[in-house]
């Protein structure tokens, strides 16, 4: 109970001065990040104490991603009635990523890596953060008259990119499963005959299309950081791959499609 005491005294909030300073801390956050990879997934570290402080990675993954989920159903069971359709069908779009990502994605996740506690906990404290914004921002714009044209294009990019993530996701599932001691097997399907990281492109469109339907400033705060941490994370992904797999095609590039890098 004092947790939605808690939210609903966030909602008084008012946005931008918060849409400001992610801005601001969203470049050393990336240039940190392009030096000292994000621990999880293939850069969890070896050893250390990172090493030490672990968690199971399903549960790890629930616990980080779930807080983008409840705040927003949150908000819109709250408010639907009195909510314009834009706005019900903007938090119903993130609604709808972060219930696949919390409840959906770590039951069919392969990998029996653990996640470092501090990733778990950066992430966590991010969604409860990113959650609250886009919640409050969509708040703020109701009843704002939005572009009709750039809302339909942006819901239409959003499905296409959801549709182009989760498509990567399986078929780095089903590599997955054919692995044989540790050995990494090249993606080839789809999105992957040019990138290395079909699974981050399509996320990078799709929260460029919700920013497209939402069309707040925290929305685009968050398709730019999007863009730069999983543009720069996929950057690291491919030059992991050209150094892990022999035959890795040199051809593809890392997020963008005949990018050349």
């Amino acid at each position: 109970m004092s947790f939605l005491v808690l939210l609903q005294g966030l909602t008084r909030l008012d946005t931008l001065p918060f849409v400001y300073g992610a801005f601001f801390v969203t470049i050393p956050t990336i240039f940190y990040l392009w030096f000292q990879p994000a621990p999880y997934g293939k850069f969890t570290p070896a050893s250390g104490v990172l090493q030490l402080l672990q968690i199971n990675g399903k549960i790890a993954w629930f616990i980080q991603e779930c807080p983008a989920f409840f705040i927003p159903i949150h908000i819109l069971a709250i408010y639907w009635r009195r909510f314009s359709f834009a706005s019900n069908l903007s938090l119903a779009l993130f609604s709808v990523h972060y219930f696949q990502r919390s409840f959906i994605y770590p039951i069919l996740m392969t990998s029996g890596r653990k996640t470092p506690l501090s990733a778990c906990s950066s992430a966590f404290i991010f969604c409860c953060f990113n959650g609250w914004l886009q919640s409050k921002a969509i708040k703020e714009i109701d009843g704002v008259v939005r572009n009709s044209v750039l809302s339909s294009v942006g819901v239409g990019i959003f499905f296409i990119g959801m549709y182009l993530n989760f498509t990567a996701d399986a078929h780095l599932r089903d590599l997955a499963r054919q692995r044989n001691d540790g050995q990494y097997l090249v993606p080839t399907a789809g999105l992957f005959k040019f990138v290395s990281a079909a699974n981050y492109t399509g996320e990078i469109i799709e929260w460029i299309g919700f920013a497209m339907v939402t069309q707040t400033l925290a929305s685009t705060w968050f398709a730019v950081f999007t863009a730069l941490f999983l543009g720069q994370r996929g950057y690291q992904s491919h030059q992991f791959y050209l150094k892990k797999i022999d035959d890795y095609p040199k051809t593809r590039s890392s997020v963008i499609p005949f990018a050349g890098f």
